[in-house]
């Protein structure tokens, strides 16, 4: 996974987030999948919405959220990244 590509949420996938602000689903249109999201996933997948989000800025946001170390949250979001690309449902630009 290339550390500079920007990372966007494709035009037919769609995020409803629950009333409380923990939880959503991610559902996308073109294959009728969908898939229940904690909130950690929900922040991630709100600046991917957002458009052109890169590992660095990702891993930024989920530090300020939790407490875990640097090189844990990088990790855990570039495995996210790769689920979510093997589902077809980003877009990668480098």
């Amino acid at each position: 996974m290339n550390a500079n590509s920007k990372w966007s949420l494709k035009k037919d996938v769609f995020l409803e987030i629950d009333p409380d602000g923990k939880s959503g689903m991610l559902i996308d249109t073109t294959s009728s999948n969908y898939c229940s999201c904690n909130k950690t996933a929900l922040l991630i997948l709100g600046k991917l919405k957002k458009g052109k989000a890169d590992i660095s800025n990702l891993t930024k946001e989920v530090l300020k959220t939790s407490e875990i170390n640097q090189s844990i949250a990088r990790k855990d979001v570039s495995e996210f990244l790769i689920k979510l690309k093997n589902l077809n449902l980003i877009n990668e630009k480098n």
